[in-house]
């Protein structure tokens, strides 16, 4: 009794460990909402998932050095809602194609919280937050 006891709560033990990389994180505690940064890339990939969803950007700098940079978002449900309301939809990121985005910089690594962003087709994107009182806000109606 006592080895399976110790053998069903290792297992347990060795399949949270995957799954914690995947949970729900504070953004004040992983970007810095006091500072604004905005990067310019090529779109390489899109994940519309829930708790955040994500946009894989492919940055090239002045020297022609390639860096992969993250661009994290609210989660796919709130996004669909809202961003209707707000005129746009996940189809609008399109893979392959070069996007401006801004927001606030992550503590931790190359990536971004997004606020705002400007497609190759040049439409504006601005998304509305209950964080964020200087972002647009959404009429209740």
């Amino acid at each position: 009794m006592k080895k399976t006891l110790i053998l069903f709560a290792t297992s347990l033990f060795l399949v949270a460990i995957p799954l914690a990389g995947n949970t729900h994180h504070s953004v004040p505690v992983n970007f810095d909402m006091k500072s604004d940064i905005e990067v310019h890339g090529v779109i390489m990939k899109t994940k519309w998932v829930n708790p955040h969803s994500q946009i894989t950007l492919e940055i090239t700098d002045d020297a022609g050095e390639k860096t992969v940079f993250l661009v994290e978002m609210n989660a796919r449900n709130t996004i669909q809602r809202l961003g209707r309301k707000l005129g746009w939809s996940t189809d609008d990121f399109v893979v392959g194609e070069e996007i401006t985005v801004g927001g606030w910089p992550s503590r931790h690594n190359d990536s971004v919280y997004f606020r705002r962003a400007t497609l190759a087709s040049g439409k504006e994107i601005i998304w509305e937050s209950r964080i964020d009182p200087n972002l647009q806000t959404l009429d209740t109606e």
